[in-house]
């Protein structure tokens, strides 16, 4: 069978749908999510071209924040900068969802965060983990759990908003692309087939 890899991308600004934002009462999304280039089934095997890591950067480039959670960062020690000549200083401000704190603390993204804006949202941890993370230049957010032990996404959505980001770029594992698609948060979906075989079926 084929990889497949896929993207939402959510605007949190009026200019699209205002209606949305008044019905809903949260930013219009637009969001994208699972842009990594690297198949956990086939074990580190690229699956990706040239031309959908360049769309990758183009949209990092295009848009104000990016939000994963902290498994597909622990997993693909992920950067989430635009990485296209010239471009490399609009990188999107990061986002974490890590409900326990258990971002890896030689991960990029921590080693980084003083040069890239970059914000984890938390639910508990001890003091120990927030006073390190807070040292290496990040931004804590706490909040509550819904029912089901998860962040509300609708709440997270509103915190991204007030922090002045008006568009957002998801890119995330199969759990978080399953929760924003049952909240129907979201307004565009890409979609990428790869040409690598990962498997007979």
């Amino acid at each position: 069978y084929h990889a497949f890899f896929f993207f939402f991308s959510i605007i949190l600004t009026d200019n699209i749908d205002n209606s949305y934002r008044i019905n809903k009462g949260i930013p219009n999304p637009i969001w994208v999510i699972g842009s990594g280039g690297v198949s956990t089934a086939a074990k580190g095997k690229i699956i990706t071209n040239e031309h959908s890591r360049q769309v990758t950067h183009l949209l990092r480039y295009k848009n104000q924040g990016i939000l994963i959670s902290s498994k597909t960062l622990n997993s693909d020690n992920s950067k989430l900068t635009c990485r296209i000549s010239g471009l490399e200083k609009y990188s999107p401000t990061r986002f974490i969802l890590d409900k326990n704190l258990e971002t890896k603390k030689n991960s990029f993204i921590v080693k980084s965060a003083k040069k890239i804006k970059t914000y984890i949202f938390f639910n508990k941890a001890d003091k120990f983990k927030k006073e390190y993370f807070i040292k290496s230049g990040i931004t804590l957010i706490n909040l509550k759990l819904n029912e089901n032990n998860q962040f509300n996404l609708k709440s997270v959505l509103r915190k991204i908003n007030d922090l002045g980001i008006g568009s957002l770029l998801v890119e995330g594992g199969k759990k978080l692309t399953i929760s924003f698609l049952k909240a129907k948060l979201f307004n565009k979906f890409y979609l990428f087939k790869s040409c690598v075989k990962l498997g007979k079926k």
